[in-house]
């Protein structure tokens, strides 16, 4: 397996890029180790679970519902009554749900326990598998609890990717699209971000090769700022949006997919402001991202009013005003912090142009 080493000041990390399942007897070496899996995972892929002892196994009902405090406390509470020691190492199986929730426990259980992350979905291996962030929903706010503490191991195997659901691939496609997006080393080069949308579930290797071009991109953010001061938070482009539109949506639209249509919103916000050409933006929105949405939408999922309330509740708004992360016309991203009502409703205006195109 080719592996990348992910630098931290918590401590260094591996990634291994895995095919075929051939991590699997690294995981099954482990002694003293306690699986958290996703029960859809489980359901598919039974056969690699089968010498698992049912007293080391937790199956987890993976729907952002659960991505909660309650859902850590049964956790930690099964730990416990199992004799899960400090030593011991937990193992999760699943995507950015179960990913989030048993990094928090390991996080937390014993000021922290080793831990290992299998990420299942196209999103969780593309994207929040590396950097160290795990994160709850509390109230209706979402993502506002959470640690930095990264997985001693992750494992990144394309074959999971076979049998996702069209939505759950296309939602991976999404943060794909934005890392591209964000290559600070390269040229922005939209043929090869418009080339994603001919890519299907069964071109693993090409899938791979998106992946690690992902991780290469997020490494230049996180590796320079690890603890979200500044240049990380640009990994957020298309976010402030995209969170508020899945909250409105009662996550019917998919993280990922509410981020494509979180860039078209910024891309147009950019245009508006005069950052991005009108060309600039149409040719990016065009080519790279509104053939990437494979759902209906629904008038309700646009109401402003809703989603304004959920954009005053992004945890990197500082002031009074709704934060935003455009792109200028060298395709650099940037924060913005000034965003009004007035004008949000105006670029709200122009998106649901664009989405009926």
């Amino acid at each position: 397996m080719l592996k990348r080493k992910i630098r931290s000041s918590l401590r260094d990390y591996n990634v291994y890029y895995s095919r075929d399942f051939e991590f699997i007897d690294d995981i099954r070496n482990i002694e003293d180790s306690f699986y958290v899996v996703d029960k859809k995972v489980y359901n598919l892929y039974p056969e690699y679970f089968k010498g698992v002892p049912q007293e080391r196994l937790y199956l987890f009902d993976a729907i952002e519902e659960n991505k909660t405090l309650a859902s850590a406390i049964s956790l930690y509470e099964e730990l416990v009554a199992k004799g899960f020691k400090k030593s011991h190492t937990l193992i999760s199986f699943g995507g950015g749900i179960t990913q989030d929730t048993a990094g928090f426990v390991a996080s937390t259980l014993y000021r922290g326990v080793p831990w290992i992350c299998v990420p299942t979905t196209l999103l969780a291996q593309a994207d929040s598998c590396i950097g160290g962030k795990t994160s709850l929903n509390f109230l209706d706010y979402k993502n506002i609890l959470g640690t930095f503490y990264p997985p001693e191991k992750v494992y990144v195997d394309s074959a999971f990717i076979k049998t996702l659901s069209d939505l759950d691939f296309y939602s991976g496609v999404g943060e794909i699209i934005k890392m591209l997006l964000l290559d600070v080393n390269d040229k922005v080069n939209l043929e090869d971000i418009e080339r994603i949308k001919d890519v299907s579930k069964e071109d693993t290797e090409e899938l791979l090769s998106f992946i690690e071009k992902s991780h290469e991109i997020k490494i230049e953010h996180i590796e320079a700022d690890e603890f979200d001061g500044g240049k990380r938070n640009m990994l957020n482009f298309g976010h402030c949006f995209g969170h508020a539109l899945e909250v409105t949506s009662n996550y019917k639209v998919p993280h990922g997919i509410a981020v494509i249509i979180g860039m078209v919103y910024a891309n147009i916000a950019s245009k508006n402001r005069g950052l991005l050409s009108a060309e600039q933006c149409d040719e990016i929105n065009r080519r790279c991202l509104l053939d990437n949405i494979p759902i209906k939408l629904e008038k309700e999922y646009f109401k402003s009013d809703k989603l304004l309330d959920a954009m005053k509740k992004d945890k990197k708004r500082t002031g009074k005003d709704l934060a935003m992360i455009l792109l200028d016309e060298t395709l650099r991203p940037i924060m913005c912090q000034d965003f009004t009502a007035s004008e949000f409703e105006g670029n709200l205006e122009d998106l649901q142009v664009a989405l009926m195109k």
